[in-house]
């Protein structure tokens, strides 16, 4: 019988959410994102240091039950903006009927943690790599983003720029943290609601923009936004920036679905295409999330640009071709046609 102990510890490896997930039955591989975290599977895994945006989860049993259960939108915080530690259970005899999986545990991530030892335990963004110890995890290759600030710390850090009179006085105090502090998505908005003005706005964007572990959302912040010229120099400056991650993740429905509503509050297909360029080279697609977003262009033109740029970071190629019925015109159907084949 599979046994599941509870233990009270610290947080094995830094701030951060965890997710664990374990079988009663079948072992299996686990998915992030569309990612996959282990090589062989495992009747117990745990992924540590998710941050704060959404994660869609996936469990893939590999026994006599060969079928799978999901979890879209699972978020590590709870209301207060604090980070859990959330265990689910994985059954296989009722994955058929259920077809999700079912929260077991729900914690604090700083106190009551599941026991590592039987669970293959990874951090979040280097799948296939084991963690074994606290110290390969601080001394291994993965990115650093500053230290999080408490809900206290931050309010406390928000009441100081509402100190300055101008932007340039808030922008001053603002900069001052921005470099040894990692800023949520969430917070950078909070921040940007001070500003009176686009331009200060636009400065702190930029300067937040290296310690945010969420940069793959970051173009969301344009709603913060009054003018199309400073949320075109934010789209442009975060399409210029360097993917940070060797492992281009599977973009979340929730995610999916935000970037779908920015394209359609956006009157013109090219500004829609500029929205799509902060994220087409650092987010994974399947083909279904593709023909969505085509679905939101209006002309052939823009829609064969965007096949175009989402086509090397397409999860199934194989089905690229689903895409032509999205074309109108017999010289555009033709042109995609042309470009599909012609890749390697």
């Amino acid at each position: 019988m599979f046994c599941f102990s509870l233990t009270y510890s610290q947080n094995r490896i830094g701030s951060g959410g965890n997710v664990t997930i374990f079988s009663d039955r079948d072992p299996f591989y686990l998915f992030i994102n569309g990612i996959q975290y282990n090589d062989q599977p495992s009747k117990q895994v745990r992924v540590e240091q998710l941050k704060d945006h959404l994660y869609d989860l996936q469990v893939e049993f590999v026994g006599r039950m060969k079928s799978s259960l999901s979890k879209k939108g699972v978020s590590v915080l709870n209301e207060d903006g604090e980070f859990l530690d959330l265990t689910y259970l994985a059954n296989s005899i009722r994955s058929n009927r259920m077809r999700s999986l079912t929260l077991y545990a729900m914690f604090p991530a700083d106190n009551h943690l599941p026991d590592p030892r039987a669970a293959q335990v990874f951090a979040y963004g280097r799948p296939k790599q084991i963690v074994d110890s606290e110290s390969e995890y601080e001394y291994g290759h993965e990115t650093y983003y500053g230290d999080e600030m408490t809900v206290s710390e931050f309010n406390a850090f928000l009441k100081t720029i509402d100190q300055g009179g101008f932007d340039n006085d808030k922008l001053k105090i603002a900069s001052m943290s921005t470099s040894q502090v990692s800023f949520s998505l969430n917070q950078i908005k909070d921040v940007l609601k001070r500003f009176s003005w686009d331009e200060g706005k636009l400065a702190f964007a930029k300067m937040a923009y290296a310690n945010c572990p969420e940069k793959r959302n970051y173009m969301l912040l344009t709603d913060q936004f009054s003018f199309g010229d400073s949320k075109n120099k934010l789209l442009d400056f975060i399409k210029n920036q360097p993917i940070d991650s060797e492992y281009l993740e599977r973009m979340s429905e929730v995610e999916l679905n935000s970037l779908i509503k920015m394209m359609s509050q956006s009157g013109f297909d090219e500004d829609k295409l500029k929205i799509l360029a902060t994220v087409s080279e650092k987010v994974a697609f399947p083909v279904t999330s593709i023909k969505r977003i085509l679905k939101e262009l209006s002309w052939d033109q823009g829609k064969l640009s965007a096949a175009q740029k989402l086509y090397p970071n397409c999860l199934d190629k194989r089905n690229y071709a689903i895409l032509l019925d999205e074309f109108t015109f017999l010289d555009y159907k033709n042109k995609f046609t042309a470009f599909v084949r012609n890749q390697k």
